[in-house]
């Protein structure tokens, strides 16, 4: 073989094994890109996928925040609205209750729960404390009661009854519209079915 051939049967050698290593590299970066692009692809579909997870979590939070303060606002007007719709009815009963103060079913209520106070007291010196309007009926009761009783007005009572009070004693019994009136509001709200 001539040095020529030798050199480029060499030469050819060489090139076929630069071209080998060649192909071999640029298979090994496809490779590693591949893999690299595959990882980066993998990673940022976590953060994505993380990052929606937060925001889910946040507006989740939001949304349930928004709800449970819309919740706090309803309760509180249903409230309002349930303590006016009670007041409004407990208005109309005490107007009522003050046109029945007029009539003589009244006076004749008065005079019996008078005498059952006058009984409970047996005779001891009580003072009886009735709305002014009542004061006309102040020379019944005193008699009722006995000659140890004083009739006196009190501002306290709004609608009617009287209140007599034994400080020998030191009890006070009511008999007052007003108390009865105000016993009247826990009744209602439980049996009225008004509830929030």
């Amino acid at each position: 073989m001539s040095p020529d051939t030798k050199t480029g049967n060499f030469l050819n050698a060489i090139q076929k094994f630069a071209d080998e290593q060649k192909h071999m590299i640029r298979s090994e970066v496809e490779k590693f890109k591949a893999e690299e692009l595959k990882k980066a692809e993998d990673e940022g579909i976590r953060d994505a996928h993380a990052l929606i997870q937060k925001e889910m979590a946040s507006m989740r939070a939001g949304i349930a925040g928004e709800l449970a303060k819309k919740e706090d606002e309803g309760r509180r007007r249903l409230y309002k609205r349930r303590e006016e719709m009670v007041g409004e009815i407990f208005e109309k009963a005490e107007g009522k209750l003050l046109d029945y103060t007029k009539t003589a079913e009244y006076t004749a209520a008065v005079k019996e729960d008078a005498k059952e106070a006058a009984d409970f007291f047996g005779g001891d010196t009580v003072t009886v404390y009735v709305k002014s309007d009542d004061m006309a009926i102040s020379g019944e009761l005193s008699a009722i009661f006995g000659n140890n009783c004083s009739v006196k007005a009190a501002s306290d009572i709004i609608i009617g009854g009287f209140k007599a009070q034994c400080a020998s004693k030191g009890v006070v019994v009511d008999f007052t519209l007003d108390t009865k009136l105000e016993n009247q509001k826990d009744w209602f709200l439980q049996n009225s079915k008004l509830k929030i």
